[in-house]
């Protein structure tokens, strides 16, 4: 296996089979299966590739604040990118709900919760 690394030493490209420019040589890990599912929390260490459990644990929390993000800005932005004319529309109630779904929606990647849309939004 050939492989391209990051200052870190950690895996940030690789070759099971051909050639890749500036990659180091590897031997192919024991179990290539979780090597393919994790190749990003591997590091080059004493000439092989190693799994790391702390980056792999910092990737697979990355992974999840992305997905949330994702999520936050086809779920929640869509309403709240709108104009001032739909805002002028809201009761206090419904602003004060808007307010505070909104201000869920932007520590998502915090809490890891999923705010519950106000009702009235669906």
């Amino acid at each position: 296996m050939k492989a391209i690394l990051d200052d870190s030493g950690f895996i940030t490209s690789f070759a099971l089979e051909g050639e890749i420019t500036d990659g180091i040589e590897l031997p192919d890990p024991e179990d290539i299966d979780h090597f393919i599912e994790h190749w990003q929390s591997y590091k080059a260490q004493d000439g092989k590739a190693l799994f790391d459990e702390e980056q792999d644990t910092a990737h697979q929390e990355e992974s999840e604040k992305e997905t949330l993000r994702q999520r936050r800005q086809t779920e929640c932005f869509t309403f709240v990118n709108r104009g001032q004319l739909w805002y002028a529309t809201l009761s206090i109630k419904q602003l004060a709900e808007l307010t505070a779904w909104y201000t869920a929606w932007l520590k998502v990647t915090e809490t890891k919760t999923i705010p519950e849309k106000p009702e009235w939004l669906e």
